[in-house]
């Protein structure tokens, strides 16, 4: 391990409080985790987030649906910051 043992547990036990059932249950907090992981460009993360959404009570097209919403956002994010660079560009042509 990496780190030390007791910053493991620490985040072990941060991690595992962040996605407890509370106000939000267990199932839409970890499709949230799987669309975070997305983003995050963790594959480890995706694979131990999607099994635990599974474990859950999500489905397959839950699962399927919730990731268009990180492909969206990152699409969304590019076209804004370099739709403008490319207007620019084109209005110097």
């Amino acid at each position: 391990m990496f780190l030390l043992e007791e910053t493991n547990e620490l985040y072990d036990q941060f991690s595992g409080k962040a996605l407890e059932a509370g106000r939000i249950d267990k199932k839409t907090k970890e499709l949230i985790a799987v669309c975070c992981s997305v983003m995050a460009d963790c594959v480890p993360c995706i694979q131990w987030h999607y099994s635990q959404a599974v474990e859950a009570g999500a489905t397959a097209e839950e699962i399927s649906e919730v990731l268009a919403i990180p492909m969206a956002i990152s699409a969304g994010s590019k076209r804004a910051k370099y739709g403008p660079v490319v207007t620019e560009l084109q209005n110097h042509l």
